[in-house]
């Protein structure tokens, strides 16, 4: 119940700050009841961290998981953004299959192109995008995927993905992360075995490791929007 009622606080606090601008999108918890075509909409999947520990809570290493900023950054790029914060350990799989596959079906079936919906998934919400690219069935889906290709103690759930999954991915995806990340690394190997999948791959210089996403730095939001807007001139 706490992680409920925190969740709709916190989109209170989005709709109050970004219902009267014209530029920025807005935030939804799920699909809005009006859904604008020629709008375009982005799905933000988080890391595992706020699934069992409070926003204001900082982790040890990365510190505060600034997901309210981020979502605020991302719309403030111009994207209607679907997120909530997930309960605790969310199946992954289960995740994909319940939650944000029928959220990107029910968009499409209301007229949005799939080249005007992103995913944009970091460390285990990257790792769910990967999921998504091997069962959306959507070439023209964006995704983006932060530091969600396993490294380190992540490294054989990254490894079972790419041997059973991986060489169904299609869409158009942008890997990002940092180079001191010892969590999240490249996504190259999904690549290789994914013959329709568009990929695009950037290794940021930031020196923060995985908490390069904890907080909405300039360098990769601004990837991540023009990522999104250059969808179409893609086609």
């Amino acid at each position: 119940m706490i992680r409920v009622l925190q969740s709709l606080a916190t989109a209170l606090v989005f709709t109050q700050l970004m219902g009267g601008s014209a530029a920025a999108g807005s935030f939804h918890t799920d699909i809005p009841e009006t859904v604008d075509p020629n709008a375009r909409y982005m799905i933000y999947l988080h890391g595992g961290w706020p699934e069992t520990h409070s926003l204001s809570e900082p982790h040890r290493k990365n510190g505060l998981f600034e997901y309210d900023k981020i979502i605020l950054a991302l719309a403030g790029s111009g994207f209607e953004v679907i997120s909530e914060l997930r309960g605790e350990k969310t199946n992954p799989r289960r995740y994909v299959r319940t939650r944000t596959l029928p959220q990107i079906k029910s968009l499409i079936e209301k007229g949005v192109p799939a080249n005007r919906i992103t995913v944009v998934g970091f460390s285990k919400g990257g790792f769910m995008s990967l999921m998504i690219a091997s069962t959306a069935k959507e070439p023209g889906l964006n995704l983006v995927n932060l530091a969600g290709c396993g490294t380190g103690q992540f490294r054989k759930i990254y490894e079972s993905f790419l041997e059973s999954d991986a060489s169904k991915m299609q869409g158009r995806m942008l890997s990002l992360f940092d180079e001191k990340d010892t969590i999240g690394g490249s996504c190259a190997e999904s690549k290789a075995k994914a013959g329709k999948l568009v990929f695009a791959e950037e290794i940021l210089t930031t020196g923060d490791g995985h908490a390069t996403f904890y907080a909405p730095g300039d360098t990769w939001i601004e990837k991540v929007a023009a990522w999104a807007n250059a969808a179409e001139a893609a086609k």
